[in-house]
């Protein structure tokens, strides 16, 4: 049994008929302006959170983590300390707008919220941790 190897060269590649196209012609400029589309987006993202985005990304965050977080209290949150977090929050939330705080002071304030409603229920005594993270904030803010 022979094995017949046939040596390709360059110009056999180019006196050979071209091959059927798998797509249609306009799928080309389809996806090249689809990637160009996510290049702006990108950019423009980036351009806004860099010009004061990422704190009215940052307050909405908190609105929408408040909103939650109301639907989660079990029945030992007394309502004093319901609206005392509330009360901290939105106060929080001004010096954030104002720019009296800044971003990363917000961490401490972020990991207690994941930790106290990771299991989907918030007690009272994650609700007092969640205040003091709230208030050493808020003690923290510029005077304007």
């Amino acid at each position: 049994m022979t094995v017949e190897m046939r040596i390709h060269r360059p110009a056999d590649y180019y006196s050979t008929a071209s091959p059927e196209r798998v797509l249609p012609q306009w799928a080309s400029y389809g996806c090249g302006a689809a990637s160009l589309l996510i290049l702006v987006l990108v950019f423009a993202g980036g351009s806004f959170l860099a010009h004061g985005g990422f704190t009215d990304l940052m307050d909405f965050v908190f609105g929408m983590t408040m909103g939650e977080m109301r639907g989660m209290y079990t029945a030992d949150v007394t309502a004093a300390q319901k609206q005392l977090l509330d009360q901290d929050i939105e106060t929080m939330r001004k010096n954030l707008r104002e720019e009296k705080i800044t971003i990363a002071s917000l961490q401490p304030v972020l990991r207690s919220i994941q930790k106290a409603t990771n299991d989907k229920k918030v007690d009272g005594r994650e609700a007092d941790a969640i205040v003091a993270a709230v208030k050493k904030v808020n003690a923290g803010a510029k005077k304007k």
